[in-house]
């Protein structure tokens, strides 16, 4: 979600020499969309999988599979999309994934239903770019970097609300549609989504490469990509800090999101109901963050408003240990999410505002590069720390574990406190 434009131009950071203002629209439109398709894909196929299989095993390897593809094209074309136009890659993800879903809905309907096709996929359709490019994007559509704070909430909010949208609506699909439709379907939504990219005006990418970049071959740019990135990154007290945070938070949620229904079943005493209602809480609360978030002037990362937001975040956790009725940890996850936007809006910001964009999509894909790594890592504790121990016990170490680590920051923040402002230089 990120960006910088030409420093010489008049209005600074985020001036263009040529503004068209629906660019912006474009965007969210097709962000929202995409997730919508994308979350909806990845319901479908994993219940399209379990009714051919019947495998609860067969469903792990479906999401592993997913897992590792986007986990490699991170490592792998991460470095070099500074290279290319955002938007040529946005139209490339959705391509591809359009015609994924465009060649499993008409298998499926010619009678071809075996689990491979389904596994393929999904791999085909995690192996894209698109959040990364999108996210490189946003900032170079912001006309002033005042804007981005305002735009970059409501457009995490309104995500937020689709991904949660999506499910229902994706279940309420497989029961009065038939599967290769509903692929059909998707594959539709894919291509709304590419005219969608299509209407957005980019200009050429920031990065310039030498003539002798250029005549070095694609292996050599990549590492001189990566060391480019890693310089910045490494450079930057800040981002470093963010990025320990970013992946111990991705850590907790992998170790607590897949308790949510013996949590609710087993501790709170309810049923498919009151389990709606808890997930529901959560994302209601972000819209309302998000809102909240976006009303905040300045341009400031405002560290301090982010490190209270993570110390709530684990705060909650700490708090659904400890009630046993519904209602209370019901106003406990809707906290829980309207804390959160101040965490993930003015962390984004600070990337935006820190990195060059020559080498910004490369210290994103740093960035998820170990915000997924920690998410396996994060599978394995609950797993074994919910059997071994109990949830309560589960969700009252991962609270202390964010509360600890936010600590952590609030230290480093004091003994760097005789110089913010150099935590706030991009890197030259």
């Amino acid at each position: 979600m990120i960006n910088r434009q030409n420093p010489e131009q008049a209005e600074g950071d985020y001036a263009q020499p040529r503004q068209w203002p629906q660019n912006f629209a474009w965007l969210y439109a097709d962000q929202l969309l995409s997730m919508f398709a994308g979350t909806c894909g990845t319901f479908i196929l994993s219940w399209l999988l379990y009714e051919v299989t019947g495998s609860t095993v067969a469903m792990g390897g479906l999401w592993l599979i997913s897992f590792a593809s986007q986990w490699g094209v991170q490592l792998l074309a991460g470095p070099l999309i500074d290279r290319w136009k955002r938007t040529a890659v946005m139209k490339l993800s959705e391509a591809v994934r359009a015609a994924v879903y465009l060649a499993a809905g008409l298998m499926w309907i010619a009678g071809e239903r075996q689990s491979y096709i389904l596994y393929t996929a999904s791999w085909i359709s995690s192996f894209v770019m698109y959040d990364l490019a999108s996210g490189a994007l946003l900032p170079k559509l912001v006309r002033h970097e005042e804007e981005l704070t305002r735009k970059n909430a409501w457009m995490s909010g309104s995500v937020q609300l689709m991904r949660t949208l999506a499910f229902p609506l994706a279940g309420l699909g497989v029961q009065v549609l038939e599967p290769g439709a509903l692929l059909l379907i998707l594959s539709l939504l894919f291509v709304g989504s590419f005219l969608c990219i299509c209407c957005i005006r980019e200009g050429p990418p920031a990065y310039d490469a030498s003539p002798e970049q250029g005549r070095s071959g694609a292996g050599a740019a990549w590492f001189g990509q990566v060391r480019a990135g890693w310089k910045v990154f490494s450079g930057n007290r800040l981002l470093v800090a963010l990025a320990m945070f970013v992946s111990v938070t991705s850590f907790g949620v992998a170790a607590t999101q897949a308790m949510y229904i013996p949590y609710v079943s087993e501790v709170l005493g309810g049923g498919a109901a009151e389990y709606g209602w808890f997930t529901a809480a959560f994302p209601c609360g972000y819209v309302l963050g998000s809102w909240a978030a976006g009303r905040i002037k300045g341009t400031s990362p405002m560290l301090g408003t982010m490190l209270t937001a993570l110390l709530t975040g684990g705060a909650t956790y700490v708090g659904l240990s400890l009630v046993r009725s519904l209602p209370a940890a019901l106003v406990i996850e809707l906290a829980a999410g309207i804390a959160m936007p101040f965490w993930n809006v003015f962390s984004s910001n600070a990337f935006y505002r820190l990195v060059p964009e020559q080498v910004l999509g490369q210290v994103l894909s740093m960035r998820l590069l170990l915000v997924k790594s920690a998410g396996p890592l994060g599978i394995l504790y609950g797993t074994f720390c919910a059997a071994a121990y109990g949830i309560p016990r589960l969700f009252l170490t991962v609270g202390l574990l964010i509360m600890a680590v936010t600590g952590i920051g609030v230290v480093w923040t004091m003994i760097f406190r005789h110089n913010p402002a150099g935590e706030l230089r991009k890197y030259p």
